[in-house]
């Protein structure tokens, strides 16, 4: 225990003259972030200061007074706002009017975060009142300043008084204020005795107001043990109380430090709960929830992490020492059995895990948790994911539901829009599988209902991962197979499933989670790829491509520079080859098609080799049909290339392109794979004054250019030709066209071509 006095002012102090003073008024710094928050004085009377926003000086001389005694001890408590904050604690032994006597300092600068100390009344200090003023800051070690200014422009000073008493008290305070067994209008309390214990037992006081009593403050009640049950109290709401020794009818100590308790909620018979109304941080800040941490387990209602972006509860824990249990508010029906937990719930990070549904007996005891069912978060995100959990009739009366993370594996899981309601009369199913996919068709299977339906199941599937409500027409309608079989799919292609139950025709459930499928690829007769409805990364992105590499390369979807759209492929060989396998053609063989593409590289010496792999897993396998010379640095009109493939290449094979030997990067786009002579006889560049407008454009084009027109053909994005116009005329109608993306292919009397891309709205 620290002394923070010298022995020498016991001689000094009797001599001192307590005439009132001026203190001079503290220059603070500037900063409105740090500042004292908190401050609890305490010994034979104590004094409680709390600031809800900075103040460069608070003066509370006046109204605020900690009450010791010659040899007493007075304990200091403060906690700041802002991270960082450095306190020190000035006494003005001698009141003469400032602190600048080096024994006047008896807390020196504190260390971070919250201050717990004392500091001792000299045992020859004189009665009367005294000036204390804590000093915060960010810097306070070097040569502090009681006057101020603060270095470093942080921080702010508060003045408290200090009553010395004649006399040491003969009846001192009760410590050690414990609350516990609280319900909705009842609560324990206890307290510790002082050394020398009263003569006649102890009075308390409570109420649900802050403000603190005194001397004349009449009591709520009398004990002659430590410790009192208190009834009659309001459901949620938070109490102050105090203990004050009684050793006869005109000798009390004074009121001890105050402890606190919140009264329990009245049950509930339904609950929905979204965070909104919650004050961020402490999980305490949300009505009729409570929690329980053991270890680092953490719980709290976080911003940004809910349903839409809006708030949500956040629960960590590492391992299983570190445990973190929501208590939910108490139902009155929590065991009729009519009731289920319905709640969405994600998962933070990359690892899906448990979260376990259950009940507390003890609300602050984790080791009274039952489990009833542990359900898997399988989801990073909110949509689509729904968990419930019926509630038996097992479960006590008095207990209350509680969700627990048990800390394995470690994560962190986000839940929100927390429904307790009856359960449905129809049940969903769960746990829907997907398997099986080929191009066309995928296999479905799922749990069934507890509700057993009398009309089957309902399917819904999507292209859209928009989750379905209870309006949305199914896909199918009173499936009795599960598995089932889904066909009539497309290749390449990402759906979305849900499974509802089928009480009967006016009683459905709700739709289960979603669980979603790519199907394979299939063989195509044509191609036209520009890559802008894929992500940027591999070129795996874009379905039924492939990726070969050897020793350092890359072959990845960019989205900065390309020839049409926003996205195209940057192809580097670094330090072997690089391969970019094309989707599989079922006419490859055929001898009646080209590869054609756009390309540069970024110098005017590359090198593409265009040909075939037999096996679409091994680069070795790759057999040449063509090397093209690529010796622009950028695209251009007329930089487009085109390799006519033969009827010698295997049936099973899949085109690729090679890049390999120099470290250079290869740019291209707009790869069509389409029949030679619709595409390749005679066509060249055109003259740059042959243009298409508007492009975009509505119902009809325009062609610019002098060159008489022979015909307009438009192919769409698959490189199938949908419209041939044998016209000379240069406005041409194409409203009869959906909106999409077209390339029209202009052709001259002079044998000249043009193939422009157009979009039409």
């Amino acid at each position: 225990m620290k002394k923070h006095y010298l022995l020498w002012m016991i001689l000094l102090i009797p001599f001192l003259q307590l005439n009132g003073q001026t203190y001079c008024v503290p220059v603070a710094g500037t900063s409105s972030t740090y500042y004292l928050k908190n401050a609890i004085f305490s010994d034979q009377g104590a004094l409680y200061y709390d600031a809800a926003a900075y103040q460069a000086y608070v003066d509370n001389s006046a109204g605020n007074t900690v009450t010791s005694y010659p040899g007493g001890t007075v304990k200091v408590h403060l906690e700041f706002a802002g991270g960082g904050t450095k306190s020190l604690v000035w006494v003005d032994w001698n009141a003469n009017g400032d602190f600048n006597d080096f024994y006047e300092n008896p807390i020196g600068t504190s260390p971070y975060s919250v201050v717990d100390d004392q500091f001792f009344i000299p045992p020859s200090q004189a009665p009367g009142i005294y000036r204390i003023r804590v000093q915060t800051g960010t810097n306070l070690t070097t040569s502090p300043n009681p006057c101020g200014p603060n270095s470093g422009n942080n921080g702010n000073f508060v003045d408290f008084s200090l009553k010395i008493e004649a006399a040491a008290p003969t009846c001192f305070v009760p410590s050690t204020l414990i609350s516990g067994n609280t319900t909705t209008n009842t609560a324990a309390i206890s307290w510790m005795s002082p050394s020398t214990a009263p003569g006649n037992g102890y009075e308390y006081y409570y109420t649900s107001s802050p403000s603190v009593p005194d001397a004349s403050t009449a009591a709520s009640g009398i004990s002659t043990t430590t410790s009192v049950s208190i009834s009659g109290l309001a459901p949620f709401t938070t109490y102050y109380y105090y203990v004050r020794s009684v050793c006869s009818t005109s000798n009390k100590s004074a009121w001890s430090l105050r402890g606190t308790f919140k009264t329990k909620c009245n049950p509930m018979t339904y609950m929905f709960e979204d965070f909104e109304n919650a004050t961020t941080g402490t999980f305490y800040n949300l009505d009729c929830w409570d929690k329980i941490i053991l270890g680092n387990g953490y719980q709290a209602v976080t911003s940004g992490s809910g349903v839409g972006n809006s708030k949500g509860m956040y629960q960590s824990a590492n391992g299983a020492a570190n445990i973190v249990i929501a208590v939910l508010p108490a139902f009155s029906n929590v065991n009729a059995g009519t009731h289920w937990l319905r709640f969405k719930g994600r998962y933070a990070g990359s690892t899906q895990g448990p979260l376990d549904i259950g009940y507390v007996t003890n609300d602050t005891d984790a080791s009274s948790f039952v489990n009833i069912q542990s359900v898997n978060m399988v989801s990073s995100v909110f949509d689509g994911y729904e968990y419930s959990v019926v509630i038996p009739n097992t479960v006590p009366a008095n207990a209350r539901l509680a969700i627990r993370h048990g800390g394995t594996p470690s994560n962190s899981y986000y839940l929100d829009n927390i429904y307790w309601e009856p359960k449905p009369s129809c049940m969903a199913p769960s746990n829907v599988v997907l398997s099986g996919a080929t191009s066309a068709s995928v296999s479905i299977a799922w749990t069934a209902s507890a509700s057993a339906p009398a009309s089957g199941y309902d399917v819904y599937y999507s292209t859209s991962n928009t989750p379905p409500t209870s309006s949305t027409i199914p896909n199918l309608t009173a499936v009795t197979a599960n598995p089932y079989i889904v066909s009539g799919l497309n290749a390449a292609t990402t759906y979305y499933f849900w499974v509802r139950a089928r009480c009967s025709a006016t009683d459905q459930s709700a739709w289960t989670n979603i669980a979603s499928v790519l199907t394979l690829c299939a063989p195509q007769t044509s191609l036209f790829e520009n890559f802008d409805s894929y992500n940027s990364g591999y070129i795996t992105n874009a379905p039924c491509w492939g990726r070969l590499v050897t020793g350092s390369g890359n072959v990845n979807i960019n989205g900065t520079g390309a020839y049409s759209g926003t996205k195209h492929i940057i192809q580097r060989p670094i330090t072997g080859s690089s391969m970019a396998v094309l989707p599989e053609l079922s006419n490859i063989s055929a001898g009646t098609h080209s590869l054609r593409f756009r390309a540069y590289c970024s110098t005017n010496a590359g090198i593409m080799h265009i040909g075939y792999v037999t096996d679409p897993t091994n680069i070795a396998s790759f057999v040449l049909i063509q090397d093209v010379n690529i010796t622009n640095t950028s695209y251009a009109e007329g930089n487009e290339y085109s390799i006519a493939v033969p009827n010698t290449v295997p049936a099973t094979a899949r085109l690729a392109i090679l890049t390999d030997g120099a470290n250079l990067n290869y740019y291209y786009d707009d790869i069509s794979w389409a029949p030679t002579a619709p595409l390749g006889v005679n066509e060249i560049a055109a003259k740059h004054d042959i243009i298409i407008y508007p492009n975009p454009f509505t119902d009809r084009i325009s062609i610019s250019g002098e060159i008489p027109l022979e015909s307009v053909l438009v192919y769409d994005a698959s490189g199938k030709m949908v419209k041939e116009i044998k016209s000379s005329e240069r406005t041409v109608s194409l409203h009869d066209l959906q909106s999409g993306m077209y390339m029209i292919r202009l052709i001259m009397k002079n044998g000249v071509s043009k193939t422009i891309k157009a979009v039409k709205k």
